[in-house]
């Protein structure tokens, strides 16, 4: 079982507890850091003022950006995360929690929110391909509270891919990315389709395209 590190989204609620509480319940030991991202808050940064200590064993980093300053929480944070991580842990695997709506681009609804949030978010993703780190990119569509298992989930990498996912179903399929090796080097959104869960998550990734290589950042 893997030690996995989330980060960013707070640990007592959202997305960030989810793909932790899903990650606990495969056996996998799970550590919480502050996203160190917000200038304005230093105390956020005291989690990992020891980061050799924070990211100490760890075989997976998952970032979950906070939500408000995409600048700040989504690139930024991406940015002194990855630093830390291949300072510390350069074999770790990096997951980012990013969205569907950047393959739509600026004319996607979400996109229009404020003129800052899409390109954090396209920052954010090639900061995680140049990095030189092993690493997936997840991009959910409009998140539900279905229960888990309830559907048959599509990993799709066309770049308008869009429809609705369980949060349940998000979690899995990012537990599952760390456990895969084949998920490695992928960026994909994810939605639920009528039909049986995924049976089989080696193939299921084994099926993505792998991305183009890109100059490390």
């Amino acid at each position: 079982m893997a030690r996995i590190v989330v980060a960013g989204s707070p640990y007592r609620a959202g997305t960030g507890k989810i793909i932790a509480s899903a990650a606990a319940e495969r056996g996998h030991t799970i550590r919480y850091v502050s996203d160190l991202g917000d200038p304005a808050r230093p105390e956020d940064l005291g989690e990992l003022t020891d980061a050799a200590t924070a990211l100490e064993g760890a075989e997976a980093v998952v970032l979950v950006p906070k939500r408000g300053d995409a600048r700040v929480h989504t690139e930024r944070a991406t940015r002194v995360l990855l630093e830390q991580v291949r300072r510390h842990r350069p074999a770790a695997h990096f997951v980012l929690f990013s969205s569907f709506a950047v393959g739509h681009g600026p004319a996607h609804p979400l996109n229009r929110i404020n003129d800052t949030l899409l390109p954090a978010r396209v920052a954010a993703e090639r900061l995680v391909r140049g990095s030189g780190l092993p690493y997936t990119i997840v991009r959910p569509t409009w998140m539900t509270d279905d229960p888990p298992g309830s559907h048959a989930l599509t990993l799709s990498q066309h770049p308008h891919g869009d429809g609705m996912v369980a949060r349940s179903d998000m979690a899995a399929a990012i537990v599952a990315a760390i456990e895969q090796p084949a998920s490695r080097s992928t960026t994909f959104s994810l939605f639920n389709e009528p039909g049986a869960p995924v049976a089989d998550w080696a193939a299921a990734f084994a099926a993505l395209r792998r991305d183009e290589p890109q100059e490390e950042l």
